[in-house]
């Protein structure tokens, strides 16, 4: 295990540099702030194997929640993400994921939060062909148990849908494959639209759009894009 290291600021989700720290906020895309939203304590976390009781964030209320693309400033906070399952750790499906799209896995890594607590995250990225240009980012809140999936690949990438899909699969009771493969499709159209329309009427090349989002038993799911680049956040959440 490497030694602890500070997450920067902006993760890879938008400059697709440094990932992980996967929560949507209205300071920057990567950090956990205080919505002006009207906000409930999510439900208590059950303990993890540590015996030590998983994060419980303050969420956006499920109801509150964009349904379709908005602009970057408008984006919703939802939190940092929480155990997405008690014993999933995810290990299958990054491997599997990272063998279909010939992604180079780095070893865990211990990385300090902006708030000052420790999550353990798993990057990587694309090495060959269809791999290449393509990164992902697994944290696990609690070191062990999968809580968040920071998937990201190029916006003029061949098979960019197709790879973020593939995230969208992971292999947990609760979660609706199909209906996440379906709204991701819905969610790539509106924010291309919203982008396309925020970049004609500022002139500017690098705005920043979220799309609606999507709920599906104990994850939430919300893609961005920045320019160039989409980033798709898959967070364990216990919705208000």
């Amino acid at each position: 295990m490497r030694t602890a290291l500070r997450v920067p600021v902006v993760l890879m989700a938008v400059a697709i540099g440094a990932a992980g720290a996967v929560s949507c906020s209205r300071s920057t895309p990567e950090r956990t702030a205080a919505s002006e939203r009207p906000t409930a304590a999510a439900p208590k976390a059950a303990a993890t194997p540590s015996g030590k009781p998983a994060e419980t964030p303050t969420v956006t209320p499920a109801t509150d929640l964009p349904k379709h693309a908005v602009a970057g400033m408008d984006r919703p906070s939802i939190g940092a993400g929480v155990t997405i399952a008690a014993g999933y750790t995810g290990k299958d499906f990054l491997s599997r994921l990272a063998k279909d799209w010939r992604l180079n896995l780095d070893k865990p890594v211990k990385q300090e939060m902006p708030n000052g607590k420790m999550r353990t995250y798993i990057h990587g990225r694309g090495g060959t062909r269809s791999g290449t240009g393509t990164t992902v980012s697994a944290g696990f809140a609690d070191h062990t148990n999968l809580s968040s999936l920071l998937c990201g690949t190029g916006t003029d990438k061949s098979g960019a849908l197709d790879f973020l899909a593939a995230c969208t699969e992971l292999d947990v009771a609760g979660i609706d494959n199909a209906k996440a493969s379906s709204w991701l499709k819905q969610a790539k159209r509106e924010t291309d639209s919203l982008y396309k329309e925020r970049a004609a009427e500022t002139k500017n090349k690098k705005e920043y759009v979220v799309s609606g989002v999507f709920i599906s038993g104990p994850v939430v799911m919300v893609l961005h894009r920045t320019y160039d680049t989409y980033s798709l956040r898959i967070l364990g959440h216990a919705a208000a």
